[in-house]
């Protein structure tokens, strides 16, 4: 039986990257022979804070896979010590460096990344923000072959999700994670059975999001109901905020009715009421 050599990258604390890492390792077919994650004492943003949080590096060691924690993954005695693994594939999940041409190209077959939105829409950082933001409906995830370009290389498989609109960005986080398993599934049994194949991405499809700003995050008096209540579940579970007096406000929920140390605020002709996320703006 052929095992195919994999070097996987993944953020040391990702909650994405730890279930492929668990699921490629049982898999006789597959060995994983290095893993590749952030420098020392840099962990992702987007877990930091959160409760059972995972760490790769203690798994990876656990099972005896080397792990590299480099500070330029562009030099090129970094590559060189990859190369001497003689990987068949690079498997990327959740890893927030861009990898150059000669990491794409170290592989025998294929550098693959997994990302949680349906390419070419929600191509960057942030998907669920911004999905949440936009009352999203046919959402998906997808693998593709790594690219120079962000997200931007051909598309190897992907699946749908459907979403109702209405969700959080950790409902949509957690919908999108639970498929991508199922997507990394697919993808395994075509490299294992020599199918593997991919399709140009529809660049005039493409969008592409960066980093939520403070003005994404906020609340203003111009904005609509609608927008008001998307902000807020793009921005759970952390703060959106209320401008107001010049002001940037934390406030954690927005309802129609008074309550205990509530913000009255008027959006576009409706009173809402908002809580702080302190008690420096309490209403008496």
């Amino acid at each position: 039986m052929k095992k195919f050599k994999i070097i996987f990258f993944s953020e040391v604390n990702s909650k994405f990257g730890m279930p492929f890492f668990k699921r490629i390792v049982k898999d006789p077919h597959f060995e994983i022979v290095a893993f590749v994650t952030t420098p020392a004492g840099k962990l992702c943003s987007y877990y930091v804070g959160e409760p059972n949080p995972v760490d790769l590096e203690e798994f990876a060691k656990s099972k005896s896979i080397p792990v590299f924690r480099p500070t330029n993954i562009k030099s090129t005695d970094f590559v060189a010590k990859l190369k001497t693994f003689s990987p068949d594939y690079i498997i990327i999940a959740n890893y927030q460096k861009i990898l150059r041409k000669n990491l794409i190209v170290l592989p025998k077959y294929e550098a693959l990344n997994f990302h949680p939105s349906p390419l070419p829409r929600y191509a960057g950082l942030a998907p669920f923000f911004w999905m949440a933001k936009n009352g999203e409906h046919n959402s998906g995830v997808s693998c593709i072959e790594v690219a120079p370009e962000i997200d931007g290389g051909k598309i190897v498989a992907q699946l749908p999700v459907h979403l109702t609109g209405g969700e959080t960005s950790p409902e949509i986080r957690n919908k999108l994670f639970d498929k991508s398993l199922k997507l990394l599934e697919n993808v395994l049994q075509s490299i294992i059975s020599g199918t593997l194949s991919a399709q140009p991405q529809d660049k005039s499809l493409r969008q592409y999001f960066g980093n939520p700003s403070m003005n994404d995050r906020s609340i203003t008096a111009n904005s609509s109901l609608h927008d008001v209540l998307a902000t807020m579940r793009a921005c759970a579970p952390n703060y959106a905020y209320l401008f107001r007096n010049d002001k940037y406000i934390p406030v954690t929920a927005v309802g129609y009715v008074l309550q205990n140390g509530s913000i009255p605020f008027r959006c576009q002709g409706v009173q809402l009421f908002f809580q702080p996320a302190t008690n420096q703006e309490k209403v008496s």
